[in-house]
């Protein structure tokens, strides 16, 4: 093991476990559409990621979406050059109660397993990928908001419905083979809710990020992830993630 992860890991592993924000901050992220890509693409390496809850170590990751910035309700994107391509993990945790704000209001779920690392993305153009945020997504729990969207992107317009929450994404700090690429804004994090109905569409990109270029055929769009606040996280009793999942699928 190199030095330099030596010394990653050593810091990441000072995170602390309870993590409260101080004065509200102005997130400045993009709205991302979130859309499925049918290729399964794996990466493996000696990949550390470190973030608000912790330090996760693995060696293989699979990319099986790509997020592209989207104007929602006819905001303007942040940066419209920013994509992302998302790989999947699995990192099985104990479970938070995190209490959020965004532009669909102040929220509190139950976060748990870590399910993705997204890394920022370039598309159809190569180049060095653009200085935003890396993110550790984890799946989370919480009642509906069932909020009207209009969404338009480089791909199109669609009027859907955001519905639950799926997943609940921390700034992370990523290292791999020794190089490390640290966060950008440790307070820019994304919610992300499922959008309904379910809607059709056929598309394709190149995406270009620290992993490498992928060529992915575009599917169905199926979450919006909104920039968000995160407020305050705690850890839960052991048995409430079963009670509070069940509470929220009646």
């Amino acid at each position: 093991m190199s030095r330099r992860l030596i010394l990653f890991l050593f810091v990441a592993l000072a995170v602390g476990f309870s993590w409260t924000s101080g004065t509200a901050q102005t997130v400045i992220e993009n709205h991302y559409l979130v859309y499925e890509v049918p290729e399964v693409y794996t990466f493996t390496g000696q990949i550390a990621i470190s973030d608000q809850f912790g330090l996760f170590c693995l060696e293989t990751v699979e990319l099986d979406k790509f997020a592209t910035p989207v104007e929602k309700n006819a905001e303007p994107m942040v940066d419209p050059t920013v994509h992302q391509t998302w790989w999947s993990l699995y990192d099985p945790q104990s479970s938070w109660w995190t209490t959020i704000n965004n532009q669909f209001g102040e929220q509190t779920w139950e976060v748990k397993d870590g399910r993705y690392l997204v890394l920022p993305a370039l598309k159809d153009t190569p180049g060095t990928p653009p200085l935003f945020n890396h993110y550790k997504c984890y799946d989370a729990v919480g009642p509906r908001v069932d909020i009207p969207v209009t969404l338009v992107d480089q791909f199109g317009t669609y009027s859907m419905i955001a519905t639950e929450v799926v997943l609940f994404c921390n700034p992370a700090e990523k290292c791999v083979d020794g190089v490390t690429y640290p966060w950008v804004d440790p307070e820019a994090h994304l919610a992300c809710y499922l959008l309904e109905p379910p809607t059709s569409f056929g598309g394709s990109a190149m995406a270009y990020d620290q992993f490498g270029d992928w060529q992915l055929t575009i599917l169905e769009p199926c979450w919006l992830c909104l920039p968000t606040e995160k407020l305050q996280t705690v850890p839960t009793e052991p048995t409430t993630w079963g009670k509070i999942k069940s509470l929220y699928s009646k």
